[in-house]
């Protein structure tokens, strides 16, 4: 028969991953189970705890954000040079290492469902009551309420399944009972286990979580306490420093989310990836990686289009859970951060925008969307005998003006191809089509500069910069960033004209 174990979650959860992983809740389960309420019926609990050893449950959870850091924790290293050398604190006698904080606010109503389809009927009531006594399922400070039923979790919601992809969570494996009954056992003076009980195991939720939102979240930019604004028309500036900031909090994000030895190169990479859009050999990527997007003051009643805040945002990067956490854990560990000119201290800091609209904004779904940074084109409009020939043109226009106007015709159509290849390439998977594209050297939004004058630098600088409005079909979900640059800043779009 099946066994459903609902855990609601009645402050939050601290956790590094997002569901909490099934050898969690097995812990938590086996710490009621050795407590003194349970010696008279040890080896029937016992029978049950081995039997979810076996089998690897469904979870189905609500969605999570992880919560920026208010306080730090510090934990005593217990692997650190042991046991003889390693150097005790003074005061307290041992060794602290500061511990990275990722909390999590959990969509209402707060719980998460583990289940197994196929259980025997005898361990039903036998796993309720010891899941009826857990008090927490993660840290100590992760309060829950726990309960077992023979019920299927809620229809209509998302369910992770075993898959051969996506987030890698920890499950208990045969023996996992009795490692946690050595380590339960053992004496703060032995040595420590080695790691074994439990194995990774990738979850990946169902179709019916496709539609989730891209991973985007907005910083602002702050000293001694005061927004500070950049000029957007240097858009390198802010971009160049908060992508020092991202390659230095690389190995921070690593040490959170890695299993194990085992798993610390492959996260190493996919992290590198992810963060700063480099390979194995720190050479640029094409794929999908995390875009900082400057936001130029659009909102309130004196636009002046100088960037405060920025989004960051995995464009591309699709349902991957892991991509997912790897941006998340990045958002915590970006808070506080001081952004460095030239290895220069600024004084300048990233941390949480009280502003909600802007979030609000950049994430949100419109028809019509206009850039607010303008657009690089993707490659060359024209050959350079085209240009020869255009510029010839435009100065004889009054004396063949149709051949001036055939020559303008051809670069308008072969700039509006490279600009429906560029919006495809942004939408694509979304199912929408392009309705119109106007575009322009002037902005559409008030305190946006005119596109020419965005300073551009490398390859950046080989195109022509554009502003664009375009409308589609349908509704379309942000962040939206179009064209060459579109991961360090340019091409940038606004929506204007927003669902209700």
């Amino acid at each position: 028969m099946p066994l459903a174990i609902r855990v609601q979650f009645l402050a939050g959860y601290s956790g590094r991953e997002w569901p909490p992983s099934p050898a969690r809740l097995f812990k938590a389960l086996v710490s009621s189970a050795r407590a003194g309420w349970s010696h008279s019926n040890r080896e029937a609990i016992d029978r049950s705890l081995r039997a979810l050893e076996q089998k690897l449950p469904e979870i189905v959870a609500p969605r999570a954000a992880p919560r920026p850091p208010r306080q730090r924790r510090f934990v005593p290293n217990n692997s650190k040079n042991w046991p003889t050398e390693r150097k005790l604190n003074p005061e307290k006698g041992i060794d602290l290492d500061e511990e990275p904080m990722i909390r999590w606010d959990i969509e209402a109503p707060s719980v998460a469902w583990y289940w197994w389809q196929d259980v025997d009927a005898s361990h039903v009531p036998v796993i309720r009551d010891v899941s009826r006594r857990v008090s927490s399922v993660g840290k100590g400070e992760d309060l829950a309420v726990l309960d077992a039923t023979d019920a299927e979790p809620p229809a209509g919601a998302v369910r992770w399944r075993p898959a051969s992809t996506g987030a890698t969570l920890e499950v208990p494996e045969a023996g996992c009972l009795d490692v946690c009954d050595a380590a339960f056992a053992r004496d703060s003076s032995q040595l420590p286990l080695a790691a074994a009980g439990v194995r990774a195991v990738a979850y990946a939720p169902d179709a019916r979580a496709a539609d989730r939102e891209v991973p985007t979240f907005v910083l602002g930019l702050w000293r001694n306490g005061k927004r500070r604004s950049w000029d957007a028309r240097l858009l390198r500036q802010v971009v160049g420093p908060v992508r020092h900031l991202l390659d230095k909090i690389r190995s921070e994000v690593v040490d959170v989310l890695a299993r194990g030895p085992s798993d610390r190169p492959a996260m190493e990479a996919l992290v590198r990836r992810v963060l700063v859009g480099h390979d194995e050999s720190d050479k640029p990527i094409s794929g999908p990686h995390l875009a900082i997007l400057p936001l130029p003051s659009v909102l309130g009643p004196y636009p002046d289009g100088r960037v405060r805040r920025i989004a960051l945002a995995d464009l591309g990067g699709g349902d991957d859970s892991t991509r997912r956490a790897i941006v998340e854990t990045a958002q915590v560990l970006l808070h506080g951060r001081e952004l460095l000119d030239n290895g220069r201290h600024t004084g300048i800091v990233l941390d949480t925008d009280p502003d909600t609209q802007w979030p609000a904004k950049i994430s949100g779904a419109s028809r019509s969307w206009a850039t607010v940074t303008p657009v690089v084109q993707e490659a060359t409009e024209l050959t350079g005998k085209e240009w020869r020939s255009l510029i010839a043109a435009r100065r004889n226009a009054a004396k063949y003006p149709a051949k001036a106007a055939a020559a303008e015709i051809r670069l308008r159509e072969r700039r509006l191809e490279l600009l429906a290849r560029a919006i495809s390439r942004a939408i694509e998977g979304t199912g929408a089509g392009v309705e119109s594209i106007e575009l322009a050297t002037a902005a559409w939004l008030p305190g946006v500069h005119l596109a020419g004058e965005y300073r551009a630098n490398g390859y950046l600088a080989q195109s022509p910069r554009l502003h664009l409005r375009v409308t589609f079909d349908r509704l379309i979900r942000g962040p939206l960033a179009i064209g060459r640059g579109r991961h360090v800043g340019f091409g940038v779009m606004w929506p204007i004209d927003d669902a209700s």
